[in-house]
């Protein structure tokens, strides 16, 4: 998600942690993203990553369109479809993230998006059926089928719509114009900031900790001191990201 990030995808995370074993390893497990829930909130308060997302995939859907999520995270995308009339199915497994999703969803005064607390893998063809859109954000990546095996499952679902968005940065994130009887519509490109803010030093410090597994090594404390800019009372990450966003539609 996330300098490049993978959104969650891995916002806060630097292009030299997706050269980092470790890191994607952890990155890739629902237990990390349990514990990784309240640096994930940080992030989202701190910047409008996801406003272009939202704004192309709203010039796409219609209201009442069926619609799931993968790996739904806070429901951003979700809550925007479910406002404007779409039955959204959030598909979330991290109990952590499953928990700011809920408390967006009071704040918005939006009950009406259902949440499967599945893994993308757990979930069968025949719990894919009839939905005219399948989309996910930053996230295939990180499942256990990989994110190519993962993209051709939701192409067997057999959904009217396909999207797909994902920063360009993670290895093995390829996808095809074609895929059988499904034709790519666009492609689009979108640079946004995906800045980190932290009331503390040593909250800075505590989200780096947790991300790395470990404590972090001089080396590792200098490189982060190097990157920081202390401006309107937060210590600021600044890092940017490139997103790729991808629609493709069933041919009739």
């Amino acid at each position: 998600m996330r300098a490049q990030h993978a959104e969650r995808g891995l916002h806060g995370f630097s292009l030299g942690d997706f050269m980092n074993d470790m890191v994607c390893r952890r990155a890739a497990s629902v237990h990390f993203w349990d514990g990784y829930a309240r640096w994930y909130q940080l992030w989202m308060e701190h910047n409008r990553y996801h406003d272009r997302i939202v704004e192309t995939i709203a010039t796409m859907v219609e209201p009442g369109w069926k619609v799931l999520d993968i790996g739904a995270g806070t429901g951003i995308l979700a809550f925007s479809l479910g406002a404007i009339g779409c039955s959204v199915t959030a598909l979330e497994p991290s109990v952590g993230m499953r928990s700011l999703f809920h408390k967006e969803a009071t704040r918005r005064g939006i009950h009406w998006v259902s949440v499967d607390d599945r893994r993308w893998e757990d979930v069968s063809s025949t719990d894919l059926e009839n939905f005219d859109l399948i989309m996910a954000c930053n996230f295939l990546h990180l499942t256990e089928l990989g994110f190519v095996r993962s993209v051709e499952k939701i192409f067997c679902a057999n959904p009217r719509n396909v999207f797909v968005a994902s920063e360009l940065g993670p290895p093995g994130v390829k996808v095809k114009r074609q895929y059988g009887d499904y034709s790519m519509l666009f492609a689009k490109y979108n640079g946004t900031e995906s800045s980190f803010a932290y009331h503390q030093w040593d909250e800075m410090i505590e989200h780096h900790t947790f991300k790395m597994g470990r404590r972090l090594d001089s080396h590792e404390m200098r490189n982060m001191k190097s990157q920081v800019i202390f401006a309107d009372n937060h210590f600021w990450i600044k890092e940017s990201a490139a997103v790729a966003m991808y629609w493709w539609k069933k041919d009739c």
